[in-house]
């Protein structure tokens, strides 16, 4: 699988931190918007993400950023991960983990 960058997996732990889980090289997909609400604009930022390790730890409700960080200072700037869906299946070149993110 081509990537085209590395992406960090942040999990709150039980003290109300947050501890980076890992990094992980990922084809990083996102689409910038904005949705009309009766209220006004509300962000509608979204990406698709592709990791090649099937058994990458990620869970529906952790953080995913763009990159490699040394420490965590807070969650701006962070999505949110929606979904995770391992496609363990095909030739071992093909199998990755997709993850939908807001």
């Amino acid at each position: 699988m081509i990537t085209n960058t590395v992406c960090s997996i942040i999990r709150m732990n039980k003290n109300g931190g947050h501890d980076i889980v890992n990094t992980y090289p990922c084809m990083w997909q996102e689409a910038d918007g904005y949705e009309v609400k009766k209220y006004g604009e509300d962000n509608a930022d979204k990406a698709d993400i592709y990791i090649p390790d099937i058994n990458a730890d990620v869970k529906k409700g952790d953080y995913i950023a763009r990159g490699e960080f040394p420490e965590i200072s807070g969650t701006s700037g962070m999505l949110v991960v929606m979904s995770v869906a391992r496609h363990d299946y095909g030739r071992e070149n093909m199998r990755h983990v997709r993850i939908g993110a807001r």
